[in-house]
């Protein structure tokens, strides 16, 4: 009895983990930068290491001072968080 509760809590807390968002790690070439209507900073690229699909995406930046030192046609090592609104923002970006 016991053991099939400790199972059953696993997977609850398995199953919940799952709904959150989650980590990606790449490389990242800025080909673009700039600023919505309410002043949300953001970056457009693309993972270079991906052959044939260098389809760029939109990263959000939520602090300005990160967002001011970022390059264009830079390669960078980023971590951003994804969650289910398919809306990336950024955790961590390395030159």
């Amino acid at each position: 009895m016991k053991k099939s509760i400790l199972l059953l809590l696993i997977l609850c807390t398995l199953i919940l983990a799952s709904c959150g968002e989650t980590s990606t790690s790449s490389s990242f070439v800025v080909i673009e930068k700039g600023q919505s209507n309410n002043k949300e900073c953001w970056i457009r690229g693309y993972n270079p290491n991906i052959p044939n699909k260098k389809e760029p995406f939109k990263i959000v930046v939520k602090e300005k001072m990160v967002w001011n030192i970022i390059e264009e046609e830079v390669d960078y090592f980023v971590t951003y968080s994804d969650n289910e609104n398919n809306r990336r923002v950024l955790e961590d970006i390395q030159r």
